[in-house]
């Protein structure tokens, strides 16, 4: 039994370590599009492809929390 929790707490820490850092760019991204961080007022994003290219890129060079791992632990409501 103790062996079966070892094996599923290593393969646990393999997964969090493999998609942590996409999660974090996910949560990272839709945090900072839910604030609105990198929207210009006047532009419609719908018709704009130019913009819209501009505002993902924004989005994915904001930081939205002061490190990954507090990105994670928010991502999967921890903290």
């Amino acid at each position: 039994m103790t062996r079966a929790l070892g094996l599923l707490a290593a393969l646990l820490a393999i997964l969090l370590w493999t998609f942590g850092g996409t999660i974090v760019e996910l949560e990272n991204y839709r945090y900072a599009n839910s604030q609105g961080l990198c929207d210009v007022a006047s532009v419609n994003y719908a018709t704009d492809a130019q913009a819209r290219v501009q505002r993902d890129q924004c989005l994915l060079k904001t930081t939205t929390r002061p490190n990954p791992l507090s990105q994670l632990l928010y991502a999967l409501r921890i903290w």
